[in-house]
């Protein structure tokens, strides 16, 4: 092989490694694939990924969003509004499907623990603590704390609309008082005095007390 065809050779493959390297080395450090993220925080979005960057808007929390990279720092980036964005990953948790077979699972987990006012799990419960724990742990949605805060933040909706996942809210007369996940055939899961139980909502009891009804995700 003559020089020159050497040459030529070289210059080729050179041509080839610079290609490659273009489409196989990630950015800045940044990988290669997507990650579906939901936000566990209201979440500011930076030009930049540090807290140095100034920022372009905001996610609430419980957003879902897709992201098209991680850098090395943990921040995550998009697009957003046309422009490039970066979200902190402490404000973020693997999405989770939104399912009511996912959330009835978590439920079911604490059948029997003992109810303690004021306690949001894993051990023991309120009514709040319990149905707030159970929307975190299984699809990462965040809910309010207290019954009175989850009745006021849910789409209110009518008995003929129940459906399973939505949320049963109970008044003994001084205003919302207790919450229960409703699983369908006129039950609910619910944390009370006895501890995490299905009641059945549909006459006795829990029936007198029904304040309405709520729903906090479409599922």
């Amino acid at each position: 092989m003559t020089f020159k065809s050497r040459t030529k050779c070289m210059s080729l493959l050179l041509v080839i490694v610079l290609a490659v390297s273009v489409f196989i080395l990630p950015k800045s450090g940044e990988a290669a694939t997507t990650y579906k993220m939901t936000t566990t925080v209201e979440s500011n979005i930076r030009t930049g990924d540090s807290v140095k960057y100034a920022i372009i808007g905001y996610y609430k929390a419980g957003t879902t969003v897709t992201f098209n990279a991680k850098t090395k720092n943990n921040w995550y980036r998009i697009t957003y509004k046309g422009k490039v964005g970066y979200v902190s990953g402490k404000c973020l948790a693997p999405y989770k499907a939104q399912s009511f077979t996912a959330l009835n699972t978590e439920a079911k987990k604490h059948l029997g623990k003992k109810y303690k006012w004021g306690a949001t799990g894993p051990t023991s419960f309120d009514c709040s603590g319990y149905t707030s724990y159970v929307f975190k742990q299984s699809i990462n949605k965040a809910i309010p704390r207290t019954a009175k805060q989850q009745y006021s933040a849910s789409t209110k909706i009518k008995a003929n609309q129940l459906k399973e996942g939505d949320l049963v809210f109970f008044n003994y007369g001084s205003g919302i008082a207790h919450v229960g996940i409703y699983v369908g055939s006129g039950k609910m899961i619910n944390a009370q005095n006895n501890g995490v139980k299905y009641d059945n909502i549909s006459s006795g009891y829990w029936k007198r007390y029904i304040a309405g009804y709520g729903r906090v995700v479409n599922f």
